[in-house]
């Protein structure tokens, strides 16, 4: 799929705009000082394929101060369809029956704050979206920013998260799965954490064998999931890694209870999760939260067999996560059966220039559109079907020039 235009208005610092890409462009540059608004629009981008943000958890920080709505619409082409997505925040964005899940912003402070409370609503070739599920996985995109150079070596929070907006790419289904299970978990925590207050009792066993129940079924979901992800990106993570450092192999692994990794199939996953639940029940009780299940796995990475978080090199871990990401990209291809957008927020400017190299060497064989950002454009090579754009103060204009032109810096 390609972006063929986007239009945004009342979007934290941009301008309004109404952007034209070129289908036949598939390096897109969007490049200027930092702090101008260049990943604004990667996160506007972004946010029309998740309708969430990857830099904030409140809505309303999207929305410019002073200004009572933000809007973003992107016409994008997928096989040989063009379609239309809106969105629209801010208590203006009332036209109809709001989409459910509104964000709000609790500390909006005064007169010319952002509203405490955002209305988020969502059209699709004009029409109105009553759930974001409905529309989620739509536009399909892959985003790349440089804290993901860093996941070898962050929490494992972070790692499940990558795992979980991976899927969501490939089944927009389980974002409601995943729901299922972390609203089933808040209510075990909150039963473990009352029950302790109350000073437990039979009520409260009995409960929690309810819930314990429920939660495996909804776990084993997530756990298959995962399970099926890693094993989709083992083979293009090892060939991609290959390529920058032969000598080395590279492993990932679903870490896990060993019970439920020896479970084969769903059921005998739940049976296993219901089984450590139980087993950990006092545990739990006495922590007043929950430490069995798939919120505490985790994405191994090895190299040589070797956890690469502790016996990497800086370089090595570069080239892993660049594997990682590129890995990503290519299996959302063959499972949509078109290449999805990638995003890419300043990440060329993080690598070397073997790795630089690399990258785009590897994303002209498959065959995506790439809207990146830069505050250097030289540091992009020349490469044929690229289109630039300066960004100003929340300005976007087509750079005039092809390749050569973007090699000179400073112009």
């Amino acid at each position: 799929m390609v972006f063929t235009r986007v239009r945004a208005n009342g979007w934290r610092n941009l301008r309004p705009l109404e952007l034209e890409f070129d289908p036949t462009a598939s390096l897109n540059v969007l490049y200027g000082q930092n702090g101008q608004g260049k990943t604004n629009l990667i996160e506007a981008l972004y946010f029309l394929a998740s309708f969430r943000s990857f830099r904030t958890s409140q809505a309303a920080d999207l929305v410019q101060r002073g200004v009572g709505e933000a809007r973003v619409s992107a016409d994008w082409r997928t096989k040989d369809l063009d379609r239309t997505v809106e969105v629209s925040l801010g208590a203006a964005a009332l036209r109809g029956r709001p989409v459910e899940g509104g964000e709000g912003d609790p500390t909006g402070k005064g007169a010319g704050a952002r509203p405490a409370t955002v209305t988020r609503t969502i059209q699709v070739d004009g029409k109105l979206v009553r759930r974001t599920s409905s529309a989620f996985g739509l536009v399909s995109v892959v985003l790349f920013v440089p804290d993901d150079l860093a996941l070898a070596r962050a929490a494992p929070a972070a790692r499940r998260r990558f795992l979980d907006m991976a899927i969501a790419g490939l089944a927009p289904r389980y974002f409601g799965e995943l729901a299922t299970f972390q609203r089933v978990l808040r209510g075990r925590n909150a039963l473990l954490r009352g029950a302790v207050s109350s000073g437990g009792g039979s009520s409260s066993s009995t409960w929690l064998e309810t819930i314990d129940e429920q939660l495996a079924r909804a776990g084993a979901r997530v756990v298959m999931r995962r399970r099926g992800l890693v094993a989709d990106l083992a083979t293009p993570v090892r060939s991609f890694f290959h390529a920058l450092h032969g000598d080395l192999l590279v492993t990932l692994a679903y870490e896990q209870d060993e019970a439920v990794a020896a479970a084969a199939d769903e059921e005998a996953v739940a049976e296993a999760l219901l089984a450590g639940l139980a087993r950990r029940r006092s545990v739990d009780s006495r922590r007043r939260h929950t430490t069995f299940g798939p919120q505490v796995d985790d994405l191994g990475l090895l190299l040589a067999s070797q956890p690469a978080r502790e016996h990497a090199s800086q370089g090595q871990l570069r080239s892993l996560m660049l594997s990682l990401k590129l890995s990503e990209l290519t299996v959302l291809r063959a499972e949509r059966g078109e290449a999805p957008v990638l995003l890419l927020d300043d990440v060329p400017s993080e690598l070397d220039p073997e790795r630089r190299r690399f990258l785009f060497e590897t994303l002209a064989t498959l065959g995506c559109q790439t809207v990146l950002s830069v505050a250097d454009r030289s540091v992009v090579p020349p490469v044929p079907g690229r289109a630039d754009f300066h960004v100003v103060e929340g300005a976007i204009a087509r750079a005039p020039g092809g390749p050569d032109f973007a090699l000179l810096p400073g112009r």
